[in-house]
Formats: C-alpha cells, sequence, structure tokens
C-alpha cells in the first residue's frame, strides 16, 4: 500500500474526463488528498467521469504550485521528458522500482503530474525534489495523466510496510546548501557550482538518510569550509 502521507497534484489540467479518473484512482489507492492547482476545467462536469469517487472532487484542494511545496516535506515531479544534457539534473530520473522507497522517507509528500499538452516547466521540475519517468517504448512516449497516475500510485503502493527513517525538507535543504559553500570556497567554476547545489538537493532526497545523517555531514562540509577560510586569511597575511 502507499505510504502515509501521500497526495497527488495535478497542474493545469484542463480535461474533465483526466480529472475524473484520476479523483477515481485516489480513491482506489487510498490516497490522502488531490491537490488542483489552477484547474482548467468544470470540476463538476470532471464529477461525472469519477463515477463513484466524486467527493475527493468536492474535498479536492485548490491551490498554488508554491503552496503545494509548501504543505509537503516532498515533491516527486514526473514527466516524460528525459534530460538531453548532462548538466540538466532536474530531469536526471530516479529508478521507478524506488519510487515507494522514497515516499516512505517523508511524513508527506506529492506526486507532481503536469498539464496534459506540455507537462511540467523546467522551473516546475526544478522546485520538485526528486523526478521519474515511465517509458512506455519510443514510438509515443507521452502517457495519458490518467494512465501516468495510474501505474506511478500502482508502482509507489509496491513495497514494504512501514518507515525505516523520516527526512525533512529542512535537513536537506541546509544540507544542499552546505555542499554548495564548499563547492563555492574550493573554487569550482560557476556553472559547476550552481549545478552543485542542485545535485546535493536531489542526492539528498533520494537517499535513505535521516535528518540526523544530513545534519552530520553538513556539519563535516561547514568545518571544512571553515578551515579553508581560515588558512586563507593565514596566507594573505604573510
Amino acid at each position: 500500500m502507499l505510504p502515509r502521507g501521500v497526495s497527488v497534484t495535478l497542474v493545469e489540467p484542463k480535461g474533465p474526463v483526466n480529472i475524473g479518473h484520476v479523483a477515481r484512482l485516489v480513491q482506489n489507492f487510498g490516497v490522502e488528498k488531490l491537490y488542483l492547482v489552477e484547474p482548467k476545467a468544470d470540476l463538476s462536469v470532471a464529477a461525472i467521469y469519477a463515477s463513484h469517487a466524486s467527493a475527493v472532487l468536492d474535498r479536492a484542494v485548490i491551490t498554488t504550485f508554491e503552496q503545494v511545496r509548501k504543505e509537503h516535506e516532498l515533491l516527486v515531479a514526473t514527466t516524460a521528458v528525459r534530460a538531453t544534457k548532462g548538466s540538466n539534473l532536474v530531469r536526471r530520473m530516479v529508478r521507478l522500482d524506488r519510487l515507494h522507497e522514497i515516499l516512505s522517507l517523508s511524513a508527506s509528500s506529492s506526486l507532481v503530474f503536469g498539464r496534459d499538452s506540455t507537462g511540467l516547466t523546467n522551473e516546475e521540475i526544478g522546485m520538485c525534489d526528486a523526478t521519474i519517468t515511465i517509458d512506455p517504448g519510443k514510438e509515443y512516449r507521452s502517457l495519458n495523466i490518467g494512465h501516468a497516475v495510474a501505474i506511478s500510485l500502482y508502482l509507489g503502493s509496491r513495497g514494504n510496510k512501514g518507515r525505516k527513517s523520516v527526512q525533512g525538507r529542512k535537513a536537506r535543504e541546509v544540507f544542499a546548501r552546505s555542499f554548495y559553500e564548499l563547492a563555492v570556497a574550493s573554487r569550482i567554476p560557476g556553472h559547476k557550482t550552481r549545478n552543485a547545489l542542485d545535485a546535493a538537493r536531489r542526492i539528498a532526497a533520494t537517499s535513505s538518510m535521516t535528518d540526523a545523517q544530513l545534519n552530520m555531514l553538513s556539519g563535516v562540509f561547514r568545518k571544512a569550509v571553515n578551515t579553508m577560510d581560515s588558512a586563507q586569511d593565514r596566507g594573505s597575511k604573510t
């Protein structure tokens, strides 16, 4: 079954049929909440296609993407578009067989699905903590949203019950910022330094490290930066 605290977020959905089918899936899999970011469809029409799950739409939270991020410790973006460059870290994918594990690490998480036609933007994916894709084949890689939600929820529910550890966004951000500061102190070129921040965020989000472990590593990074700064100060005085 799905870990506790998992929700589904649809960004600017405009197809009432898809919204209705997703509502039914939300009820099928026992998802706690459905978030709709600026929906473009008539939800009363969508309720017709939700069958016996129309109450899910009555309880759906109409909100903004920023608010969804604030309310969850972990966001998992879904996209059909893979990275074409190694530097595009936000579109580097997590293996689908790890989805349940990653969702289990956070007290609250949401699977985020993009627009019916264009999906999620790079900026929106960048606001998420991990990215997955479902690869149906080479001919036509983009799935219908309802199908993508069904597959993602099924895979997210396949795993051992219980949480071995819990990881929060604050600890991940401290870890990523400390790693970034170490990269700056090491005089890594600017574009690589920016990538280091994104990489550290995603490494933390897709690891099995607890807050305590992340904080320990953050402390090591900060100590290294302080040591390097002190050495530079001594060097400048000689």
